[in-house]
């Protein structure tokens, strides 16, 4: 019974994020939610108590979701360069994608009126950013980085991935090709190393 409880509440999310997506939060209605779902509005506040948390937990379902695959990600190679590499490639394409433009779009629509943009940047943003961190931590204490603060340099990282955000949320450029976003992290990994001291071989094409 809890399974199927818990496969509803996701489908529930699921439904919702998509819906706030397609129409904005404004637009999107708790009846519409629920009428996609295949439910009642009583069945949603049974979940969540209202719109507002609707969108919050929505959005950081999907956050939590993209750092399980970060932390595959990662585990994939022991060679730093290849797992910053890796890490980079799929941040570029998520970030880039029409759908999270949209989704950051309705978030910064209700930052005005609602903490949901500051909850989702404090409890929703950050895991990815933790595990590079750790990741940069355990090459220091192995000699293969310089002693630094691991925390701030996965910020550095986060800053230099980040270049593009302002012109997707304007509208002022395409969604980032497979060629372009492996282009684009070599450069940011090789930008990134250097700063710290450590010169890469590859050439960025």
């Amino acid at each position: 019974m809890k399974v199927k409880s818990a496969t509803r509440h996701d489908a529930i999310l699921d439904v919702a994020l998509a819906l706030f997506r397609e129409v904005g939060f404004d637009a999107a209605s708790m009846s519409q939610i629920a009428a996609r779902v295949g439910g009642s509005k009583a069945t949603l506040y049974n979940h969540f108590s209202s719109k507002e948390e609707l969108l919050l937990e929505a959005m950081l379902a999907s956050a939590d979701r993209y750092a399980q695959e970060v932390r595959l990600l990662l585990q994939q190679s022991d060679d730093l360069t290849t797992q910053l590499h890796t890490f980079v490639v799929s941040l570029l394409k998520l970030i880039n994608s029409a759908e999270t433009i949209q989704i950051l779009r309705v978030a910064i629509s209700v930052g005005n009126t609602s903490d949901i943009g500051r909850r989702f940047y404090e409890m929703g943003t950050h895991e990815p950013w933790l595990e590079i961190a750790d990741v940069l931590r355990r090459e220091m204490e192995q000699g293969n980085l310089p002693v630094a603060d691991p925390d701030m340099m996965a910020m550095h990282l986060r800053d230099l991935c980040h270049t593009d955000l302002i012109c997707n949320l304007l509208g002022a450029s395409c969604e980032m090709s497979d060629a372009e976003a492996e282009r684009k992290a070599c450069y940011i990994v090789n930008v990134f190393l250097r700063a710290y001291g450590i010169v890469q071989s590859s050439s960025v094409a």
